[in-house]
């Protein structure tokens, strides 16, 4: 029984390393297996998540002209500082998101798989 545990023990370490190569606020938005089926097939989509849960977000005013049913909603009650789309339940898609934010004139801007694809590589 000694032996094949010994034999286990390195099949089951090396599992849970490998599911550690994404930041645990993602959990928040996505499930461990589509994270770890990312890290496989396109590791590059999973680094660009880990980046974006710090530079995904921002605050814009309201464009002029724009009718506010356009924008989806969200309760946000500290405007000095811009959330992590993770912890909002959020995912990355391949548009922008525009979510007003209830009782202002402001919206959360969510950018796009592709703004954000593009900002890791100007930054490389």
């Amino acid at each position: 029984m000694k032996k094949l545990f010994v034999l286990i023990l390195p099949l089951i370490l090396s599992g849970t390393l490998y599911a550690q190569d994404f930041d645990q606020r993602l959990l928040k938005s996505y499930s461990t297996e589509e994270l770890t089926a990312m890290n496989t097939q396109n590791p590059q989509d999973l680094t660009v998540l880990n980046y974006a849960l710090n530079n995904a977000c921002y605050f814009s005013e309201i464009p002029k002209g724009k009718e506010v049913p356009e924008f989806k909603s969200i309760e946000l009650t500290d405007l000095t500082v811009v959330p992590c789309f993770a912890e909002l339940g959020l995912r990355i898609e391949s548009q922008n998101q525009y979510l007003r934010i209830n009782g202002t004139d402001k919206l959360l801007v969510v950018k796009s798989k592709w703004v954000l694809n593009n900002e890791l590589q100007r930054k490389n």
